[in-house]
């Protein structure tokens, strides 16, 4: 009978051995799992900011995502002095062909995104740090400067954005390329 009853212990005591080595790894994947997810989250909301943060001045975008918006708020801020700017290459479209010699027409694509790019460049300089980009559509480049989070007396002559000088460097970048009916395969 005693020897039974051991055999009987020992069976019990290997199934809950088993059954608490089954919920420890479930728990473990449960865990990884859990991991895996949130770093997905952290990654999405990082790409979000970006993706404000590019589309928006930087105290929009923080003002979208630091709370939580109710009834579909509207984010509106008057200001008393703002610039726009629209840099566009007159005729692209007529410009812009698929053909064989400009490869289905991504070298004209090539094209408008150094040209892009260029604007981008000139942004990121501290000298233009009032400067927002705003959006491109098709061939044309918004920007607008006076948006800035804390308005101040002297942001007209600090941030005015002198489309000369930009035109100028962005056409010694693209001397053979510029024009509206100039070939993209130009070298």
């Amino acid at each position: 009978m005693g020897s039974v009853s051991l055999f009987i212990f020992f069976v019990t005591l290997l199934v809950l051995g088993r059954q608490n080595e089954y919920y420890c790894r479930l728990d473990f994947l449960w865990k990884n799992k859990f991991k895996k997810e949130r770093e997905e989250i952290e990654t999405m909301e990082n790409l979000n900011r970006v993706l404000l943060e590019n589309v928006l001045p930087a105290h929009v975008a923080e003002h979208f995502l630091a709370r939580s918006l109710k009834n579909e708020e509207l984010y509106h801020q008057s200001y008393d002095c703002v610039c726009v700017m629209f840099a566009s290459i007159p005729d692209f479209k007529e410009f812009y062909t698929e053909s064989d010699v400009n490869k289905e027409g991504l070298e004209c694509l090539r094209l408008l995104n150094e040209i892009i790019a260029d604007f981008d460049d000139l942004l990121s300089k501290p000298k233009f740090s009032g400067v927002e980009k705003i959006k491109t559509i098709g061939s044309t480049y918004m920007a607008a400067t006076g948006l800035s989070a804390v308005p101040s007396q002297e942001h007209a002559q600090v941030h005015t954005y002198r489309p000369h000088n930009s035109t100028r460097s962005l056409s010694s970048n693209h001397r053979c390329s510029l024009g509206p009916r100039r070939p993209c395969t130009d070298s």
